[in-house]
Order: C-alpha cells, then structure tokens, then sequence
C-alpha cells in the first residue's frame, strides 16, 4: 500500500514550487487548459527532470499506471506554461 491520495491544485502563474511532502508518489495530473501549453516536474528543486508533459486546450490526464512515479526529493514543479491553465496533482 501506498497510502492515500491528495490532491494539489497549481494555477498558471504561481511561483515554482515543492507540491507536497517532501517524499511522494506521483498518481495522475489533471489539466484544465484554457490555451495549449506544457509543465515540467523534477524530485526536488535542482533535481533531475521526472517529468515533461506537453497539452492541448480543453481538459487532459497524465495518468501514471502500477504504483505511480517515487519523488524522493518531492514534487516541484519547475515550470508551467501556457496562459490560465491549472493543473490537479494527486500524490499518495
């Protein structure tokens, strides 16, 4: 078991961030685009890149099957373009 998930809520605009315990599993990310555009997650800030994600407009899943991504360091996001999009992050 991997414990319960939680959802985190990241809207186009806020400042690079840990998302967060600082140890998670990443489960799914849930994008709201209002204008095509892209995100990046590293494990930690600095650390190596996990995840680059491009999307189109409208709503879209990245979905991580089994038992997900291991973030040691924890989920930042590094970067988040495109212009009011939001992003759902569940960890666990």
């Amino acid at each position: 078991m991997s414990g319960p998930v939680t959802a985190y809520n990241v809207e186009q605009g806020d400042a690079a961030a840990l998302i967060g315990p600082s140890r998670s599993r990443l489960r799914t990310v849930n994008i709201y685009a209002e204008n095509a555009g892209s995100f990046t997650l590293t494990n930690g800030n600095g650390g190596a890149t996990m995840v680059v994600q491009k999307f189109t407009t409208g709503m879209n899943e990245l979905f991580i099957p089994e038992d997900g991504m291991i973030f040691s360091k924890g989920v930042f996001v590094s970067a988040f373009t495109g212009s009011n999009n939001e992003l759902t992050i569940f960890l666990s």
